[in-house]
């Protein structure tokens, strides 16, 4: 007959804390698989944010305003950003211009901008087929800029969208991505909707480029 195991046995637990080479031997010859097992998928975890990282085009958050957007791109490669003096250019736009509404719209700029982009590796190229454009456009949706329906229906024709502030046109942002190019026209100011329309129509903005340049 087997003998009752009395309740006052130790447990492998008790046996463990009562037989320090026993206590030393559990630990050394835990199975080291299971560890490996648990801890796997932090590392495999952490191994694809790492990944991530090295993979992005940009080190800096998305732009939350057309400003930032500028900043952002500026000074990396392959991008030229540029202020253009604004006296110099109104004068030497206005000498062709007799429309009195687009002279008034000429001397109410504050500033101009321009930002242009030409990829120089495969990563900036990924920059330009998947991320630029789309991430203007979030900048220009959040921020409740107003499309202008487009002038000229070429290819490659600039795309303009305006800022307005009670009535007001603050800001004029045209941007185009054609061919392995970039560009983008930032115009700020105080202008009337109908300012802007007429000066668009009037003025092509393709050939303000490069004095904008």
């Amino acid at each position: 007959m087997t003998p009752e195991r009395s309740v006052f046995a130790f447990s492998p637990v008790e046996e463990v804390k009562n037989d320090p080479s026993a206590m030393i031997s559990m630990l050394f010859n835990h199975p080291k698989k299971t560890v490996f097992q648990r801890l796997l998928p932090l590392v495999a975890g952490a191994v694809f944010l790492i990944m991530q990282a090295c993979s992005s085009t940009s080190k800096l958050p998305p732009a939350q305003t057309t400003s930032d957007f500028y900043q952002k791109y500026k000074n990396e490669a392959g991008f030229k950003g540029t202020s253009v003096p604004v006296g110099l250019v109104s004068r030497l736009v206005a000498r062709g211009v007799t429309d009195t509404t687009v002279r008034a719209a000429l001397a109410n700029i504050s500033s101009i901008r321009t930002l242009t982009f030409t990829p120089t590796d495969k990563k900036s190229q990924r920059l330009l087929e998947r991320e630029l454009t789309q991430e203007l456009d979030q900048v220009l949706q959040r921020e409740n800029y107003t499309a202008i329906p487009l002038l000229d229906t070429t290819p490659g024709a600039l795309q303009f969208r305006m800022r307005q502030s009670n009535n007001e046109v603050q800001e004029l942002v045209g941007y185009r991505k054609y061919g392995n190019n970039f560009t983008m026209v930032q115009v700020n100011g105080r202008f009337t909707q109908q300012q802007i329309e007429q000066m668009l129509r009037k003025l092509d903005p393709d050939a303000l480029l490069p004095l904008l340049d």
